[in-house]
């Protein structure tokens, strides 16, 4: 394709470039920023986003067996304007050249009905076209040039066109009256620039020293930064992670090797503590523009959420609308938080989300979830969508979660028994729909009778996998797609059905969208029978869709406490050869934790029962040896009742505490408050590894002095975990150790990171299994913790526990 790429490039000459800023920007977000589009807010935008592209690729080739016809023209002028320079620049969709006329061709793949597109639909189509006209006039000295808006129908492969011929003359004055406001936008950003960038210049570390490996990952992220490179970071609870990623990518920034840093978690509470590490930065004098991202179903202001300008008063006219409120906002704040955006936007009547959107262009620091990076179906395409002209940076903390939230991300499904729910609902009022849901039910039996019996069994559940992806439900997808977009735009009422209907075609939007990505990273993967079938495109490698995301930033930096074995999450989250790995120590005294290996109990599966007593018991001389708050994590929640009804027959003075199967959180609130007693009695908790409390809680202090750990952490034999074993066999790589080890030592690592949390926390930890003695496991575990001492030598639980908090009891008598 790249020798089919014309390239035009004019300039202004004969300017004094040598003081005035210059500023460059893509003809979309040009006309993005001062023109509304409606389109924005369709129930269409995300499936246009993903078949823009498809669609344009074949209408181009068709169009290129005509001579006269170039495709994906690049255009580039510099324009002189208020003592600055904006370069505005493009790729035209197609050019023709037919008889001395020139045509510049604008290709817009529609969901509406072609029926229903006039001349004047859209003023932002006609508006890019324009913007290309002109760049390619200037560039070629043309008098009069044509535009031609092409929308394309892809469910009918139908076209319809319209052509609108301007003198150069004419386009200039349009042009201009879009590059005036962007280019005052620009400056005040500029001027916003020089304060933001001298606090940042006169801005020092906020603590009077390093922590122990602080500096060292400060260096290795500036490093990072400055060669383009991505950072994959181990860096153990206590090293300062936040501070020492945050402050040297700030410092970047204000040395203008980056223009904006995105700061994305897991969770809302690393969230909270992002917000926190600038707001201590902010107090030693620097000032930079910071968004936190809250989702847009928690920042609704509506009961039922409907997106159009239609049936949204917060969205109807919101380009304009908001343009006043986020000058004044920006004017007046620097740090823009949930309140903050919902006061405002409900004072204006304005889209709390959308706000946040506009707000997101002027920020230098950006904080939220992964989603909005890496997401297909929300991640801030006016960011990400491609490799632009800003130089961004990624931060990705506890990136060990990243890879199970991205394979979710890129994995769909689709179940008879939702199907068939939905289809009784609808059959009087919507038969269209209807119809397209019965023909996608008959593709997905014809699919489950070509499968025959399930030749797999795992976890007690059979399963049937294929390399293959189901390409016979293209058709009914496409089908019921086109149908119920046509429903949700001109729908007049709420029906019972609405809200459950509107999910449905999101889901199966996402299920067809990933179905085009189907490649030797996915398989397709089927459970049940008849009404209980389901079929789902299950993700096993994601490493290339973070790898392209990651693409569009200058520099990545992913981290976490238990980011081991780095190799293997560097392989699996995106990482280059080139690309940099880093290990750091705890920081804290070893002397501080007690650490041992009951390696006499077997916790496998089919040792377990015999063995339940004698879990039971170590967990009673671990705990009983000194009154504190234990945590006990098990590898199921069915093993942890199992030995605790044991336990409980156990005479002596303790309380317990056990984690319930589905606990929201006011019920997680109470759980973790009883921490708040201590030294009063013996309070042991039983809790699931990799449940809500092991990882993510923060128990400084005496509210947790001991932390037990049963098992290995394998994850349950299931289905998907099977599938995944078996893709990293075929790909020559131990299955077992990619599907189970490795994720299970990671949720050993962060249970066990629950007890030490800072450089005066002492606390004990006992292991529970004998396969913590093995080399294979030995090389998985921190380096600080060898050598770990056996019972098996004959050390004892009880005396152990003694002997340390003995030693640390009379120092504080002391």
């Amino acid at each position: 394709m790249a020798e089919d790429i014309k390239v035009h490039d004019t300039y202004v000459e004969n300017l004094n470039t040598a003081e005035a800023p210059r500023f460059r920007v893509s003809v979309r977000s040009l006309v993005a920023f001062s023109i509304p589009n409606d389109e924005t807010w369709g129930f269409s935008s995300y499936r246009m986003a993903q078949e823009g592209t498809r669609a344009h690729s074949k209408l181009q080739a068709i169009n290129k067996k005509d001579g006269s016809f170039e495709a994906e023209v690049f255009l580039s002028h510099a324009f002189d304007v208020k003592d600055c320079i904006l370069e505005v620049t493009g790729r035209a969709d197609g050019i023709w050249r037919e008889n001395g006329t020139v045509i510049v061709e604008e290709i817009k793949t529609t969901a509406t009905p072609l029926s229903e597109i006039h001349e004047n639909f859209s003023e932002s189509h006609w508006a890019q076209g324009k913007c290309y006209a002109y760049l390619l006039a200037v560039a070629e000295n043309l008098d009069r040039i044509t535009v031609r808006l092409t929308y394309y129908d892809s469910s009918t492969e139908a076209l319809k066109s319209f052509d609108r011929s301007f003198t150069t003359k004419k386009l200039k004055s349009f042009i201009d009256k879009l590059i005036h406001p962007y280019v005052s936008w620009a400056l005040a950003q500029e001027e916003w620039k020089k304060v933001r960038n001298l606090s940042i210049q006169t801005l020092t570390f906020p603590y009077p020293s390093y922590r122990k490996g602080q500096k060292l990952l400060s260096y290795n992220v500036y490093k990072c930064i400055e060669d383009e490179k991505r950072l994959f970071a181990q860096a153990p609870t206590g090293t300062g992670k936040t501070m020492g990623v945050l402050y040297p990518a700030i410092k970047a920034l204000g040395e203008g090797k980056l223009d904006r840093i995105f700061y994305v978690t897991a969770k809302t509470t690393t969230r909270g503590i992002a917000e926190k590490a600038y707001k201590i930065l902010e107090q030693q004098g620097l000032r930079l523009k910071v968004l936190s991202l809250t989702a847009k179903d928690k920042l609704c202001l509506n009961d039922i959420k409907n997106c159009t300008p239609e049936n949204c008063p917060f969205i109807e006219g919101f380009q304009y609308r908001s343009k006043r409120v986020v000058k004044n906002l920006l004017k007046k704040h620097d740090f823009f938080s949930r309140e903050r955006i919902t006061e405002t936007a409900l004072r204006y009547n304005l889209c709390p989300f959308e706000l946040s959107l506009v707000l997101a262009l002027s920020c230098d620091l950006i904080i939220g979830d992964y989603n909005y990076v890496f997401d297909p179906r929300v991640y801030l395409k006016s960011f990400f969508q491609q490799k632009g002209y800003e130089e961004y940076l990624i931060l990705v903390d506890e990136a060990h979660n990243l890879f199970d939230r991205t394979r979710e991300m890129y994995s769909a499904s689709i179940e008879i028994k939702v199907l068939s729910e939905i289809m009784k609902e609808i059959k009087k009022d919507l038969p269209d729909i209807y119809k397209a849901l019965k023909e996608m039910k008959k593709a997905l039996s014809s699919i489950e009778k070509e499968t025959g019996d399930y030749l797999y069994e795992a976890g007690g559940q059979r399963y049937y996998v294929s390399t293959e992806p189901p390409e016979i439900l293209k058709k009914p997808l496409e089908n019921f797609i086109l149908q119920t977009e046509n429903w949700l735009l001109v729908k007049s009422e709420e029906k019972p059905y609405g809200e459950r209907l509107t999910t449905l075609f999101f889901d199966l939007l996402h299920f067809k969208n990933i179905l085009g990505l189907f490649s030797s990273q996915y398989r397709t993967y089927m459970t049940g029978q008849k009404s209980a079938f389901k079929l789902t495109l299950l993700c096993l490698d994601p490493s290339p869709m973070l790898n392209k995301t990651m693409k569009t930033a200058r520099s990545a930096v992913l981290f976490s406490a238990t980011l081991s074995p780095l190799w293997y999450f560097k392989s699996i989250l995106g990482g280059r050869s080139e690309d940099v790995t880093l290990r750091l120590p705890s920081p804290f005294p070893r002397e501080n934790l007690l650490l041992i290996n009951e390696d006499r109990i077997e916790t496998r599966y089919q040792y377990r029962a015999q063995y339940l007593h004698a879990t039971a018991k170590a967990i009673y001389d671990w705990s009983m040896a000194r009154k504190g708050n234990i945590m006990v994590f098990f590898p199921s929640y069915k093993y942890l009742l199992d030995v605790l009804n044991i336990f409980k027959e156990f005479e002596g003075d303790y309380e317990i505490l056990c984690q319930d199967r589905d606990m929201d959180e006011p019920s997680r609130d109470a759980f973790l408050s009883e921490f708040e007693k201590h030294g009063d009695t013996v309070r042991i908790a039983f809790c699931v590894m990799g449940g809500v409390f092991g990882e993510g809680i923060d128990l400084t202090g005496n509210r947790l002095t001991g932390v037990i750990i049963i098992g290995v952490g394998l994850p349950q034999v299931c289905p998907e975990q099977e599938i995944m074993r078996a893709y990293y066999d075929n790909l020559g790589k131990s299955g077992f150790t990619f599907a189970y080890t490795y994720p299970g030592i990671n949720k050993v690592l962060q249970a066990a990171g629950r007890l030490i949390r800072t450089e005066t926390d002492k606390g004990a930890l006992l292991l529970i299994d004998s396969r913590f003695a093995t080399p294979e496991y030995l090389r998985l575990l921190p380096e600080e913790w060898l050598p770990i001492p056996r019972t098996s030598e004959g050390f004892s639980l009880k005396d152990a526990v003694k002997e340390f908090w003995g030693k640390w009891d009379e120092n504080v008598q002391q």
